[in-house]
């Protein structure tokens, strides 16, 4: 098979399918997560601080794509909502570290009870253990190193 032929599976672009399951997999969180009043991008940014030790939003809006307005935007929002408070960051006397309130920490093992209960088996459908973890290997080599 040549490269052109290899970027599909069938007729579809393997990104654009790779996009659809993300979407599919972002209106599967916005449903469950609304129970409890947060969104899929709150959520993420509840995770990227707590899971993956990211504290300053310049470096939140890095690893979720977001633009500086909006996160700054979602900022407030989750100060507002008492789930993240801003301490000066010793490093750098204009920026803030963000950490999550006791709020905050129980909401996000809410939501991770929500997406292991709920998000995760409707997204993986039918797939058996052996599937799913052959699908989880495959998108890891398509990462970069």
């Amino acid at each position: 098979m040549d490269k052109m032929n290899s970027a599909y599976v069938g007729t579809m672009p393997i990104g654009r399918m790779i996009h659809l399951v993300n979407q599919h997999k972002d209106r599967l969180l916005s449903t469950h997560l609304s129970t409890i009043d947060i969104t899929p991008a709150q959520f993420k940014v509840l995770a990227v601080i707590e899971v993956e030790g990211i504290y300053s939003p310049a470096e939140i809006s890095k690893a979720l794509s977001i633009d500086c307005g909006s996160m700054t935007r979602m900022v407030e929002r989750l100060v507002k909502k008492s789930l993240i408070e801003k301490q000066p960051n010793p490093n750098d006397k204009r920026g803030v570290l963000l950490s999550l309130t006791v709020l905050g920490i129980g909401i996000l093992e809410q939501c991770l009870e929500i997406i292991a209960t709920h998000v995760g088996p409707t997204l993986t459908g039918d797939l058996s253990s052996e599937e799913i973890e052959q699908l989880l290997g495959l998108l890891t080599r398509m990462l970069p190193s």
